[in-house]
């Protein structure tokens, strides 16, 4: 190459140097701009920064929460980093499930030995919340349990211990009382239940012609630890040995006719039922046209 052409060569060769040093500092400036805070915002791109809808931000503003600026030269409303700051605070409260009004108490008035008292009370809901709801779970959990037993029991005959269980709101099997007193208990919290599970039952006693259901109870199946103290607030019933059983029982039968083969089983294997049999409805099959009744029957027996 020529001395010439290897000057043309150089000075083109600092050029593209050049070209490349411009545009090294132009992106950087560009990237400078881009991640530089601005000092206004508008209510959609507010929106977009905390993920929540242009509607909750009004929302926010009019119950005096928060407060948007208004530009003089334009009279488009704006807001501020400050103002996001805030609202941040806003959603970390909502997100506790602290009521909208107390949080505007918060952002206006509210120190910080006030927001402790109020996070305090909220503790407090939560945690009876949640023992509701764990009594709630259990009782969940009786219910599946009774179902398996159901399953497993249906048709089948065996001799053990009566469980012990309190029978509330005994009521003559005609009378329209039981089913309000069953209406009130199902309404009880269950934190409230004296069981895990409460069953809808009657008595069986002998009549003029033959076994006849005689009352109507809701009764609660106990644990061991709730057995004492308890028959204040109704009649507890239990028995060292009984006759178990679950049978179908058509809605409409007679009783004699449904504890028959209960009564029969207890015969052959030489028993003698006492003067009270007991029976809970487990579930009711309303798949048929006559719906079934799946009925958990103790027959007490010596």
């Amino acid at each position: 190459m020529s001395g010439r052409g290897y000057g043309i060569w150089q000075k083109i060769t600092r050029c593209m140097l050049c070209c490349r040093r411009r545009e090294r500092r132009h992106s950087a400036e560009k990237r400078k701009r881009k991640h530089k805070m601005r000092k206004s915002y508008k209510i959609g791109e507010v929106a977009n920064i905390l993920g929540v809808s242009t509607d909750t931000i009004r929302y926010y503003e009019k119950m005096g929460i928060v407060y948007s600026k208004k530009d003089p030269v334009n009279g488009y409303r704006y807001f501020t980093p400050a103002d996001i700051y805030a609202l941040l605070d806003v959603l970390f409260y909502r997100s506790m499930d602290i009521p909208v009004e107390e949080v505007r108490n918060i952002m206006n008035s509210y120190q910080h030995r006030d927001v402790k008292i109020l996070l305090e009370q909220k503790e407090r809901q939560v945690q009876e919340k949640i023992r509701e709801q764990q009594a709630l779970l259990g009782r969940i959990r009786a219910t599946i349990e009774d179902y398996r037993i159901m399953e497993e029991n249906l048709g089948v005959f065996q001799v053990c211990p009566m469980p012990p269980m309190v029978l509330f709101h005994e009521s003559p099997a005609d009378s329209q009382a039981y089913f309000n007193n069953m209406v009130e208990q199902e309404r009880r919290p269950p934190s409230q239940l004296v069981g895990s599970l409460v069953e809808a039952g009657f008595v069986a006693a002998r009549g003029e012609t033959g076994w006849e259901m005689t009352h109507l109870f809701t009764a609660a199946l106990l644990p061991e630890e709730k057995k004492s103290g308890i028959s204040e607030n109704g009649r507890l019933v239990s028995a060292p040995k009984a006759v178990y059983t679950v049978l179908r029982s058509p809605w409409g039968i007679r009783m004699e006719q449904m504890l028959a083969p209960a009564l029969e089983y207890a015969d052959a294997q030489g028993l003698s039922v006492k003067e009270e049999i007991y029976g809970l409805w487990i579930f009711t099959d309303y798949s048929q046209p006559n719906p079934l009744d799946y009925v958990a029957l103790y027959l007490p027996v010596e």
